[in-house]
C-alpha cells in the first residue's frame, strides 16, 4: 500500500469533493435530512474547495492510496474565540468509506496529530456531531475525550456537536 500524504492546492479541488461527498453521504444519512446530503456530489463540494483552499489560516491535506483520494483533512490553531495560542484544532477529517476501519484512517489521523504538535500546539480539539458514534469511537480510541463543550448548529435540522480534546506533549 502507498499511502501519500499531500498538502493540498485547487488542483486537488475535485479528489477532495470527491471524498468529502462520498463521506457525508454514507456518515450522515439519517442525521442530516436527505435534501442537503444530496446536493454533496464531488462537484459542488469541489467548488467549495476552490474557495476555501486559499484561507492562508489553514492548511488542507489531501490523502491517497495507491494514488487513489482516500481522505481529507484541514488543521489551523483553534477556530473558537479567545482560545489559547496552544490549542489546535483538526477542523475536518474525512475519509472515503471504503478506507473506514482500516489503517489508513489512523494513518491520516496521526498525521494530523503530528503535523499540529510539529506546529507548536500542545492541545488538539476536534468537533463531531453527537449522532456520529463512529467518529465519537474512533476519537475515543485514540485518546480523545470529551470536554464538556458542546453547541447546537443547523445543517437543515438543529443538530448538536460535541469537542473532543487531547493534551500533546
Amino acid at each position: 500500500m502507498d499511502f501519500q500524504v499531500i498538502r493540498a492546492t485547487r488542483e486537488f479541488a475535485f479528489d477532495m469533493g470527491y471524498v468529502h461527498s462520498c463521506s457525508w453521504q454514507e456518515a450522515y444519512t439519517g442525521i442530516i435530512p436527505d435534501e442537503i446530503i444530496k446536493t454533496f456530489t464531488p462537484e459542488n463540494r469541489a467548488k467549495i474547495f476552490l474557495d476555501v483552499l486559499e484561507n492562508p489560516l489553514e492548511e488542507y491535506y489531501l490523502f491517497k492510496v495507491d494514488d487513489r483520494p482516500a481522505g481529507i483533512a484541514s488543521l489551523a490553531k483553534s477556530h473558537e474565540k479567545n482560545m489559547p495560542n496552544y490549542i489546535g484544532e483538526i477542523y475536518s477529517i474525512y475519509f472515503h468509506p471504503d478506507f473506514w476501519g482500516t489503517e489508513v484512517t489512523q494513518k491520516g489521523f496521526q498525521f494530523c496529530i503530528n503535523r499540529l504538535k510539529d506546529l507548536g500546539f500542545s492541545e488538539i480539539t476536534i468537533w463531531v456531531l453527537n449522532d456520529n458514534l463512529r467518529a465519537k469511537r474512533f476519537y475515543e480510541r485514540n485518546g480523545f475525550k470529551l470536554d464538556g463543550n458542546s453547541k447546537e448548529i443547523e445543517i437543515g435540522v438543529k443538530l448538536l456537536e460535541v469537542r473532543y480534546s487531547k493534551r500533546i506533549l
